[in-house]
């Protein structure tokens, strides 16, 4: 086998899971909006759907958690760049290198923690109010995809931290194409 052969593999994995998240994502989605319409028409004629909240709860802990993965991967987190234009080049590399290193240290911590929570909600056979769903496998999935965010996090440390050039998302490259500006 060789090393071409395994990148392809990742490739096609990476591809994989992509769509799986992407789909998951357009599927809960759209599941909210129904379930929300159905519900206020419901509410209309006194027929609310039963644990309809609880269950749009869900739904939103798993949209904003299974995008968290997809938004990273593509580098669309929101950044705020007003003194970046006075920073020197090298420095502002640096601190990008910093600040995804500082995020995945972070998003790991997080991922850790909820896995504890999760174990603790299980052991204590925590339930929902209305439906009396049990709260931990949705936070066990929720953990799950903050260590996906954290691995591609980790990836783009790596990436950053080696690549010779300025990375492609620095602020000062991407308001120049934006702003059609050489």
């Amino acid at each position: 086998m060789s090393s071409l052969d395994g990148a392809s593999r990742v490739r096609r994995a990476v591809h994989w899971v992509r769509g799986a998240l992407t789909g998951l994502v357009a599927l809960v989605m759209f599941a909210m909006m129904m379930l929300t319409t159905v519900d206020v028409v419901g509410r209309a004629f006194s027929k609310p759907i039963k644990g309809g909240f609880e269950i749009v709860t869900f739904m939103l802990a798993i949209l904003v958690f299974c995008s968290l993965p997809l938004i990273t991967w593509d580098e669309k987190h929101i950044r705020v760049n007003l003194f970046d234009q006075w920073i020197p080049a090298p420095i502002l590399r640096g601190l990008n290198v910093f600040w995804v290193m500082l995020m995945t240290i972070m998003m790991a911590i997080i991922a850790y923690r909820m896995w504890i929570q999760a174990n603790l909600m299980a052991a204590g056979q925590h339930i929902t109010g209305a439906l009396e769903w049990p709260i931990a496998p949705t936070v066990y999935f929720l953990s799950v995809m903050c260590c996906l965010t954290t691995i591609i996090l980790a990836f783009l440390s790596w990436q950053r931290l080696f690549r010779r050039q300025a990375p492609a998302a620095d602020a000062r490259d991407v308001d120049a194409e934006n702003a059609g500006v050489d």
